[in-house]
């Protein structure tokens, strides 16, 4: 995991819609609040897809999984990915 990959999981455990569940989100606005590039939020946003830990609803559209939820509060080690 990079340290992008970290910020991205941070920003996506931020981002809450009204009723406190985990928002879509797109690239372009997840590079606007972490200051990595499009393109690579893109390209990391699918490894962390790959890897369970957000979920791809559609082409460029991406929120924090179940399991990103638990690696950030904790319940799951990052040794157990």
């Amino acid at each position: 995991m990079t340290a992008a990959d970290v910020t991205i999981l941070e920003f996506l455990n931020a981002a809450r819609d009204v009723r406190g569940n985990p928002s879509i989100q797109r690239p372009s606005t997840i590079s606007d609040n972490t200051g990595h590039a499009r393109k690579y939020v893109g390209e990391r946003c699918r490894h962390l897809a790959d890897h369970g830990l957000v979920e791809q609803l559609e082409r460029g559209k991406y929120r924090l999984s179940n399991r990103g939820e638990q690696l950030m509060d904790g319940s799951l080690h990052p040794d157990d990915l």
